[in-house]
């Protein structure tokens, strides 16, 4: 790595879909931390001399830091990551911070942060953290995050107050993948921090969903995986069941393109659920941004049927949405990597939060290198 190029640490690396936007943006990896079987491979197979640190994040310290990676670990310029975010999520038991398998792993990126001590810090979770609480409590059942008690969110204050003790400026925005070139729906809420107490911001979008004179429409689904051609990766199979109604289904439809008989048997009880329910027997469409990428195509309430073959779409096909390179290999069983490509940040997004951070930072530090620039700028 050249001396003046600007390094990154990486926890719950995952597929490593943050930290190849963050390559892209012009960072280097310093390390990389995971403890899943499949992930760890993914990492030593397309990052072979890459250090890992394969362990639990709760025990990781700056000591072992410094042992994997040497005197490079001195005044890192980024910490990122995405801690697990079942505990979070609106679709889940939101479990909030009292989550002894999830929860705590934000307040240990919150740890690593105060022994590390890098010029800044990026943070990815799902939307659901701005309103889950410290503590857990029962919820009603999709309750898609309405404020309900005074616990709302107070998992959010707790995090800022922590960053903001250790000395860092902090901000966070939610941000849509398809905003930034993705082909892909996803909405995600980022954190970003500076140690010198610079008012973090964000990047200005480059897409927009109807297009303009200003910015290009979002990207289509056809647009990323058309093209994929000789497709070898794992691709999960529908049940005969499944295939039953999905055949009914046109490209872009669901449950709802079905005759109102044909809905009732198919969904059962959840035909009289509420809420839009849009992953049922869902059909994707050439013409259209993909929804958000999850980890299980083939399931009745998470379809993602191909727009035009009665399949589910492939691993490749969910890494060209998430825009990973083709030439980036997902390890372990079939259903672990469509969980490594449906868990990543979509590459994309990823260097466009990173860029933005690059340039506060060598921004910083040419204005560290010239004080009296820094003092005449001061004035204004």
């Amino acid at each position: 790595m050249p001396p003046d190029q600007l390094s990154f640490i990486s926890l719950f690396s995952g597929g490593m879909g943050l930290d190849l936007g963050l390559e892209k943006a012009g960072f280097a990896p310093l390390l990389a931390a995971e403890n899943d079987p499949a992930a760890v491979a993914t990492i030593q197979r397309n990052r072979p001399s890459l250090p890992i640190y394969n362990g639990d994040v709760r025990h990781l310290t700056k000591s072992i830091i410094w042992d994997l990676v040497g005197p490079r670990a001195v005044d890192v310029d980024l910490l990122s990551g995405g801690p697990p975010c079942q505990s979070f999520s609106t679709a889940g038991k939101r479990r909030g911070g009292s989550d002894e398998k999830n929860g705590p792993l934000v307040f240990e990126f919150i740890r690593l942060v105060d022994e590390i001590r890098p010029k800044a810090f990026l943070m990815e979770n799902v939307k659901g953290i701005l309103s889950a609480s410290v503590q857990w409590r029962e919820l009603p059942y999709n309750n898609n995050g309405k404020i309900i008690d005074k616990h709302h969110g107070s998992l959010l204050r707790e995090m800022l107050s922590r960053f903001c003790q250790l000395g860092y400026s902090v901000s966070y925005q939610v941000m849509n993948a398809a905003d930034y070139g993705v082909p892909q729906a996803r909405t995600r809420v980022f954190f970003v921090g500076y140690r010198d107490g610079s008012s973090p911001t964000f990047p200005a979008p480059t897409h927009s969903r109807e297009g303009g004179l200003l910015f290009p429409s979002w990207r289509k689904i056809g647009a990323a995986i058309r093209d994929t051609g000789e497709d070898n990766s794992y691709c999960a199979r529908f049940s005969e069941r499944k295939l039953k109604y999905l055949r009914m289904v046109p490209a872009g439809g669901n449950w709802r393109d079905l005759p109102i008989e044909v809905q009732k048997e198919s969904m059962g009880r959840a035909f009289y659920a509420k809420g839009g329910r849009t992953g049922y027997w869902r059909r994707l469409s050439f013409d259209e941004t993909a929804p958000t990428i999850l980890t299980e195509p083939q399931n009745a309430s998470t379809a993602l049927c191909h727009p035009t073959e009665d399949r589910p779409i492939s691993v490749r096909e969910c890494a060209r949405i998430q825009t990973f390179p083709d030439d980036w290999t997902f390890c372990g069983r079939g259903a672990e990597q469509y969980r490594l490509v449906g868990n990543a940040v979509p590459v994309l997004l990823a260097a466009a939060v990173g860029r933005h951070i690059a340039q506060a930072l060598l921004k910083a530090s040419s204005l560290e290198q010239r004080p009296e620039k820094a003092i005449a700028n001061s004035r204004y």
